[in-house]
């Protein structure tokens, strides 16, 4: 499918609505008219038509579908123009697609290839990322991908190994606003909307609901990009030369790759999507964009339909459930490839943190959760929903501005303000909220899944508690770099960049098979066991908030770092004082981390108390065991001859 040049002129292939007065529309530079071409009939098969246009084709540039005198894109083209200006409205018969790809040297560019359990996710949205003037580029930058460039060193900084873009295929941005729900979108901050032809905004609806004086309907700002779109073209508008879109973006991914990070693209779908469309356009950003994964988000006919293709069974491909049994046949594969992208732990992991009772049981499961068939992607925050520094400041969200009546977006939260709604000065509330971010990174980076985190949420990004930013184009929708400096917000980043240190430096941390929690070597413990008040005696009480786990580092090889880890959680509002298990003779326990203490980054301190550790409210503890275990030597009685000697 598609329009491309052949060696004897351009070759034609696609479908209609009907099978009458079918054609295209080929366009030399600076050529509004156009000429247009007639397809017949003997090159019809069903609604597909498939023709070559020989001759003098040199001079055509682009294109244009048309159908009964309508023109309108192609959904195979490889780059449209005419959609480069941010939020402009842009009727489809005054686009062209482009026919021709510049070539890119993509040198010695290879693909990461990063195991799930070597992975750390960071997504982000190309235009939010960087728009702000707080992020420190020049203003031409902002928002492109010149600019994510530029963010690369600090995003290798992290410890990131793959980073997600929400949706960057070609589309036209603005949405009419749905209407008869009691909204007129009047109160949307000033960048969130346009009005078409510079009218009043008005909207003017007769008694059927019909839409009248359609230009002068208020259009939002899809600014998050779920929707339908042109999935073969790069988003010209995100590009600092819009001309090149193309080649921005590719030069994008060659510098991800070549500090060793992948580049995972979402896609939306819908569930009326033809396998053709939705496995030529993913083939293509692979080929051509070296992409190492695709997101799928919309249709559940289309995580099925990737799976199956062959050409594709390379990349990482995440979603909401996968069906092992026909993928796979009930064989575990050779390598993990998909990556099951659910809310699970996101759930459990707010519960806990927040001090719920009925929590600690899916908490204990969420963390363990690593199966054969597929990575898991946990993440305490995405793009939906509040960011973490809103999810302990906010316990109700504030959507208001996106002119639905704070209507939209989730109640369910599973917040908590830490004791003031919204913004404040009091020290005690801004220093329980920062410890509770560095609880919640704690518990991301320990779980056995892949990490992911939010852009900026590394540093305290706020988006004044709005779950739902969605038409956001604006200071709330964009990432405010001047946080990153401010409060308690440097700690958090060097903290959070200290754990990732800390997990990918131990393989007991981030295994690649699931814990067996049984002592299957015979070496005293299991792989991993669970503790409370008691050693090897875990409150697992509908009202318990707290529990430890003990990591056992002789699992790992001999020649590897098999040091013994033990993480005290204790998210109750009251100290709890947790027995420490005994280590193997040769070995001490030392505090390596505290989230009680704002400028502790895993710093190792001595225990003088190696039987017990006391955990302050709302807080965890990480204590390593180091040293080397002393085999007891086992004597032999001797063996006596019959003279007794």
């Amino acid at each position: 499918m598609g329009v491309s040049r052949t060696s004897k002129g351009i070759r034609v292939c696609a479908a209609y609505k009907g099978k009458k007065d079918c054609g295209i529309v080929l366009f030399r530079n600076s050529d509004k008219k156009g000429t247009r071409i007639l397809f017949s009939e003997n090159s019809r098969y069903g609604k597909v038509f498939c023709s070559e246009i020989v001759g003098e084709t040199d001079e055509f540039t682009g294109y244009m579908l048309y159908e009964n005198g309508e023109l309108f894109v192609d959904p195979y083209a490889f780059y449209i123009d005419g959609l480069d200006r941010w939020g402009k409205n842009v009727e489809s018969e005054n686009l062209r697609c482009r026919l021709d790809e510049t070539e890119y040297d993509w040198g010695q560019d290879k693909p990461p290839l990063t195991k799930y359990e070597d992975s750390f996710v960071y997504t982000l949205h190309v235009r939010g990322y960087t728009k702000a003037p707080s992020s420190g580029l020049e203003l031409k930058k902002r928002g492109t991908y010149k600019g994510l460039i530029d963010k690369i060193p600090y995003i290798k900084s992290l410890g990131v190994t793959a980073v997600e873009l929400m949706p960057t295929y070609e589309m036209n941005v603005l949405d009419i606003p749905k209407l008869g729900n009691g909204s007129n979108s009047g109160n949307m901050p000033e960048g969130s909307f346009l009005n078409d032809n510079r009218t009043s905004g008005k909207i003017v609806v007769s008694d059927n609901g019909l839409i009248q004086k359609g230009n002068s309907v208020r259009q939002k700002i899809n600014f998050w990009g779920y929707k339908e779109g042109y999935y073969f073209a790069p988003r010209t508008a995100y590009a600092m030369d819009s001309q090149n879109a193309d080649l921005e973006f590719k030069d994008m991914v060659r510098m991800m790759h070549k500090n060793g990070i992948e580049v995972i693209m979402q896609f939306y779908f819908n569930d009326n999507a033809s396998e053709d469309l939705v496995c030529g356009a993913i083939r293509h950003w692979v080929f051509n964009y070296h992409i190492d994964g695709v997101h799928l988000k919309g249709s559940y006919t289309a995580p099925g339909m990737v799976c199956a293709d062959p050409a594709l069974s390379d990349i990482k491909i995440w979603y909401y459930g996968f069906d092992y049994g026909r993928i796979y046949g009930g064989k575990a594969p050779a390598v993990r490839t998909l990556g099951e992208f659910k809310p699970d732990f996101m759930y459990a992991s707010r519960r806990f943190l927040k001090g719920d009772d009925n929590s600690l049981g899916d908490f204990i499961k969420a963390m363990l959760n690593n199966n054969a068939e597929s990575g898991c992607i946990n993440y305490i925050c995405d793009y939906e929903g509040l960011r973490l520094a809103d999810l302990v400041s906010y316990e109700h969200k504030r959507n208001e501005t996106n002119g639905e009546n704070n209507g939209d977006g989730t109640d369910n939260n599973l917040s908590w303000n830490c004791g003031i709604e919204g913004k404040t000065r009091k020290t005690a509330i801004l220093e329980l909220r920062a410890k509770q971010i560095r609880n919640a990174l704690t518990m991301l980076m320990f779980s056995q899944g892949t990490p992911m985190i939010f852009g900026g949420d590394e540093f305290g990004n706020s988006q004044d508690g709005n779950n739902n930013p969605y038409c956001q184009d604006n200071a709330t929708g964009w990432v405010d770099w001047s946080q990153a400096e401010k409060g308690f917000n440097p700690g958090i980043t060097e903290y959070l960049k200290a754990l990732v240190k800390l997990r990918f430096k131990y393989k007991i941390l981030h295994e690649s098979k699931a814990f067996k929690l049984m002592d299957y070597k015979a070496c005293g413990y299991p792989d991993l066991s669970y503790h409370g008040i008691e050693a090897w005696r875990p409150d697992l009480s509908n009202y318990s908030h707290s529990i430890g786990m003990l990591y056992c580092g002789l699992y790992e090889k001999a020649d590897k770092e098999q040091d013994f880890f033990y993480v005290a959680y204790n998210m109750h509002w009251n100290p709890v004082t947790f027995a420490l298990p005994k280590l193997p003779d040769g070995m001490t326990w030392h505090v390596l981390g505290d989230t009680d203490t704002a400028s502790d980054n895993l710093k190792m301190h001595s225990v003088k108390d190696q039987t017990k550790i006391a955990c302050a409210e709302r807080s965890v503890k990480i204590l390593i065991g180091v040293g080397k275990p002393i085999k007891k030597t086992v004597k032999r009685p001797v063996k006596q001859n019959k003279n007794g000697k």
